[in-house]
């Protein structure tokens, strides 16, 4: 039997030795990360879908291509589950600790809306500048998810590129954001595909 210590306080922990719940989160990331393929498939949706809205504002007056560019965005999900499927991942893949936590980061993507409409409405040349931006950095969080320099990459490199562009050119290049948008997120659909098959 144990003599007891009679102490009141925690017993001292060292400092790199990472608490039981913090290890069973990352083993459960480490888990998810493999079971969906780090949801490869997204941002290659992400891809296809900024060259389409690039060749509807080259086609179409302004407002109508934005028109379908937001009708568009509804294909980008069962686009990514498709392409995910095709690299071995399961997008609805469950996890009784995160599948909460990733559903709060898509959840949050509709409060983007009540922006992109109103710029539509008032500042239409701005209007893929905010979606660009927008739509990117919700990847932020699967940076932390996955454990993914991808995501991270998209999730940094869209509104970083496309804010430098438009300081620089001081003009919304209403045309070019989604070309520039196009490239981070192919950069980034790479760099996932790198993690997908190095199994990281």
């Amino acid at each position: 039997m144990a003599i007891p210590t009679f102490r009141f306080d925690d017993p001292p922990v060292p400092l790199d030795a990472p608490h039981p719940a913090t290890v069973a989160i990352d083993r459960e990331r480490q888990r998810l990360a493999a079971a969906t393929a780090r949801g490869v498939g997204m941002p290659i949706a992400g891809t296809l879908y900024w060259l389409g809205v690039a060749a509807l504002l080259e086609l179409l007056p302004l407002r109508t291509a934005l028109f379908w560019s937001y009708v568009a965005t509804g294909a980008v999900f069962p686009a990514g589950v498709l392409l995910t499927r095709a690299f071995g991942g399961d997008l609805f893949a469950k996890s009784e600790r995160l599948t909460s936590l990733g559903l709060l980061m898509n959840a949050m993507q509709l409060f983007f809306w009540p922006m992109i409409i109103v710029t539509g409405y008032v500042a239409a040349p701005w209007t893929p500048f905010a979606m660009a931006t927008l739509f990117a950095s919700h990847f932020l969080g699967y940076a932390w998810l996955y454990r993914s320099r991808g995501y991270a990459v998209l999730a940094v490199g869209v509104p970083v590129a496309c804010l430098v562009a438009v300081v620089v050119a001081r003009d919304p290049l209403t045309a070019t954001i989604p070309l520039l948008a196009a490239a981070v997120y192919a950069i980034a659909s790479s760099l996932l595909l790198r993690e997908v098959r190095a199994g990281r």
